[in-house]
């Protein structure tokens, strides 16, 4: 299997890891305790998971693309999606409405989902450099 093949199985089991995990975090959120341990996840992980799915759809559409490359798409999508919760025109607020645009879109900016941001997409570069491309990694080394 070549390299290129490799690093787009990966990058989409990791999709498919990282989607039904922040899934289930997002569906205890309501209920949850941030002060305790399964309430801090159910309250954090999903929204750091997020730019992570965004950065292994990144790596699988783009598997030469470099790690800088990935790493500013992935920061300027989920940047604009979190930044764009503050503009309110009454069409985006009926489309956030909507269960799976609003779930995209999402409905309400709060500083904390930027942090999350920011901390998933170096996690999602971290995941890449060690597990989906080392090779690739490697080969950039040289």
């Amino acid at each position: 299997m070549s390299t290129e093949n490799r690093t787009r199985v990966m990058a989409a089991l990791m999709i498919a890891a990282v989607i039904p995990v922040g899934l289930v975090a997002r569906s205890f959120r309501a209920d949850a305790d941030w002060t305790t341990l399964p309430g801090f996840l159910a309250t954090y992980l999903g929204d750091t998971l997020w730019p992570v799915m965004f950065y292994f759809i990144a790596r699988f559409l783009f598997p030469v693309a470099s790690a800088r490359t990935l790493v500013l798409t992935t920061l300027a999508i989920t940047l604009i999606l979190e930044f764009g919760q503050l503009w309110k025109p009454p069409t985006l607020q009926w489309m956030r409405q909507q269960p799976i645009i609003g779930f995209v879109l999402g409905n309400h900016f709060i500083w904390s989902d930027v942090l999350c941001c920011i901390l998933g997409t170096a996690l999602a570069l971290f995941a890449d450099i060690f597990v989906v491309a080392p090779s690739k990694f490697r080969a950039e080394a040289e």
